[in-house]
């Protein structure tokens, strides 16, 4: 230990021939202690020589492959060695490959039997002595070296410089750099990047894409589209949000697979919390990432998603629709939404910013029927599991035309539908039959028991009140649809009354439903 101390002291006084002495002393009577290499190689890395001081890093992890100080030297000599400053001088002037140091590398289990500085002139040779410094201890063990290193290569090339690794030392992300496929070599070129490693492309591909960080020029090859794609879609990040489990997708992704389960789609971890939450924050330094690096790849993703919204906002072409129930214009209709399909149907109308969808029964033929009713969002509350309770109130009557799918739901082609208007002679007539009708539904109400009343009144709200211009609204009366909704009467009889375009036939439809119940409330 009293000649590491003076070894010590040598450095400090920048001897460093009289400090080499005194560890080549130290490593003749200690060949197995890791920290006398650690010291001798900080010597001649202080002392310019960092190659060897390299050797003597790995040497000492052969020794103890959890020598931290040595796996830090390391670290920063590669780094240093292989920083874009430094490659192209370090390509050409190796130390390596310099005719006046030519040590041998260290390959996991040789015998080192040769003399450490060769023939050669050794870096002790140039600090000022004349002898050689002692050998490195020889005949390193296989066995002994083999869990720290698996390899370290020393091959410089005229287009490229090997990767120089030891499995100690790898981090997370440079294993997953080696899962990257890899082209031959007869299909690529090598471009050097500013970290060390190797990246190719294949030949006749032009760089379409020059960035910079703030550490310098970054060439466009490095960036590959592919590993900014989401993994359900296979298409570029759009809106991308990152999990509590660390995997990354599209926010519209996302919500599809949680529509059926609340799982990670990748590695099946619960999200069960995350759904209940419904925080889907925007990945802000991965959104910045594409900004700035893909902008024209976003600008395309852009494009697409701009159209598919366009083409769910169509409000006669392709329109979605709820098979489940009557929906009437003005009415109220609550809906549980657990489907899947409808999940996605609802979200979908609430992004676009239509909150529309059509409501319509269903059809043993063709599957939902001819006639139904567009229903307007006003509010959806979601429950922690993703079921949804969402309250619609109905709007516009319509017609379909043409029957379609969309991602699991139906949709249609459909057109509106507006009474025909009357005047003169038949519009008085008309306002007759509408004020007699009108009492006689009142009267009906008010004769119901008052369980009864009580349940339609929670449930649909008070009777609208009669209104003056009973033409001013493309469906007629609210009144009527009110209490067409409340009535028991067969959906298909309702269906028939929701297609009328005449108010005219709608009311004498209603008074003959009216006579018929008001019969059975007398007896």
């Amino acid at each position: 230990m009293l000649r590491i101390y003076r070894a010590e002291s040598y450095v400090g006084l920048q001897e460093y021939k009289a400090a080499i002495e005194d560890l080549n002393f130290v490593i003749s009577k200690m060949p197995n202690w890791p920290e006398v290499y650690f010291r001798k190689g900080k010597v001649l890395q202080d002392s310019g020589f960092v190659r060897d001081a390299l050797q003597l890093f790995l040497q000492c992890l052969a020794l103890d492959e959890d020598f931290l100080p040595a796996k830090l030297a390391v670290e920063k000599t590669l780094c240093d060695v292989l920083s874009p400053e430094k490659l192209g001088e370090s390509l050409k002037e190796s130390a390596w490959n310099s005719p006046r140091i030519r040590n041998k590398p260290f390959v996991l289990g040789s015998e080192m039997t040769e003399s450490y500085c060769n023939s050669q002139l050794c870096p002790e040779q140039s600090l000022g002595g004349s002898d050689i410094l002692e050998p490195v201890s020889g005949s390193l063990n296989r066995a002994q070296s083999a869990h720290a290193l698996n390899s370290t290569k020393d091959l410089a090339k005229e287009d490229g410089l090997k990767r120089v690794s030891s499995e100690p030392l790898l981090s997370g992300q440079a294993k997953g750099a080696l899962l990257k496929r890899k082209l031959s070599f007869s299909e690529q070129d090598t471009v050097v990047c500013e970290d060390g490693r190797n990246k190719h492309k294949k030949q006749g591909e032009s760089a379409k894409r020059d960035t910079t960080l703030a550490f310098g020029a970054i060439p466009g090859d490095l960036i590959d589209v592919s590993d900014f794609e989401c993994s359900l879609c296979m298409r570029l990040f759009f809106e991308p949000v990152t999990t509590p489990c660390g995997h990354t997708f599209c926010k519209g992704c996302l919500e599809r697979c949680l529509d059926h389960a609340p799982q990670c789609p990748l590695c099946k971890e619960s999200l069960k919390e995350y759904l209940a939450s419904r925080k889907y924050s925007i990945t802000e330094l991965l959104e910045e990432l594409i900004m700035k690096y893909l902008a024209d790849e976003l600008y395309e993703r852009k494009r697409i998603h701009a159209e598919e919204t366009a083409e769910h906002s169509n409000l006669t072409k392709n329109v979605p629709m709820f098979v489940c129930t009557m929906a009437y214009p003005t009415v109220p209709c609550p809906l549980h939404v657990f489907e899947p399909r409808y999940r996605l149907m609802i979200r979908r109308s609430m992004e676009t910013g239509t909150k529309q969808f059509g409501m319509c029964i269903s059809d043993s033929q063709n599957g939902f029927a001819d006639y139904g009713c567009m229903l307007q969002i006003r509010n959806v509350h979601f429950l922690p599991d993703g079921r949804s309770v969402v309250d619609t109130v109905g709007g516009r009557r319509f017609r379909v035309l043409r029957r379609g799918m969309k991602d699991g739901y139906c949709t249609a082609d459909i057109e509106y539908l507006e009474d025909v208007k009357v005047a003169d002679e038949e519009l008085k007539k008309l306002r007759e039959l509408h004020n007699f009708v009108y009492n006689q539904a009142c009267s009906w109400f008010q004769n119901l028991r008052n369980k009864f009343r009580t349940q339609i009144l929670q449930h649909f709200g008070p009777m609208p009140d009669r209104e003056e211009n009973i033409q001013a609204m493309p469906n007629g009366p609210a009144w009527c649809w009110w209490l067409l909704a409340v009535l028991p009467v067969d959906p298909r009889y309702q269906l028939s009354v929701l297609s009328m375009m005449s108010l005219k036939d709608r009311l004498i439809k209603i008074q003959h439903i009216l006579t018929y119940f008001s019969r059975d409330q007398s007896k």
